[in-house]
C-alpha cells in the first residue's frame, strides 16, 4: 500500500467520524488531527529530542513548542521513546 492510498483511506474514515459530530467546517479539526499524528511519529523518532524533531519538521524549535501545546501532546513517559544519556 503507497502513502497516498493510506492516507486517503485514513482521512476518509477521519472525515467520517468527525462529520458525523460536528455538522461545521471540518477542515480545520481534520489537519489539526494530522498535524498532530505527524508530530507525535517524530518526536517519537527522535527520542524526544525537540531541535531534532524540529529541523525534521522544517520548522523553528519554538513554534515547535506552540503545536505541541496548542495540540495536547503529551510528553512521553516510556523511557524507551526518550534518547539515551551517557555519562562522560
Amino acid at each position: 500500500m503507497t502513502l497516498h492510498e493510506l492516507l486517503n483511506r485514513e482521512i476518509k474514515r477521519m472525515a467520517a467520524g468527525i462529520g458525523y459530530h460536528n455538522k461545521g467546517n471540518i477542515h480545520p479539526l481534520i489537519m489539526n488531527e494530522i498535524e498532530k499524528y505527524i508530530i507525535e511519529i517524530v518526536l517519537k523518532e527522535t527520542h524526544y529530542n525537540y531541535l531534532a524533531a524540529s529541523k525534521m519538521l522544517g520548522i523553528g524549535r519554538s513554534t515547535l513548542y506552540r503545536k505541541i501545546e496548542s495540540l495536547g501532546i503529551l510528553p512521553s513517559r516510556n523511557k524507551s521513546d526518550l534518547a539515551p544519556t551517557h555519562l562522560l
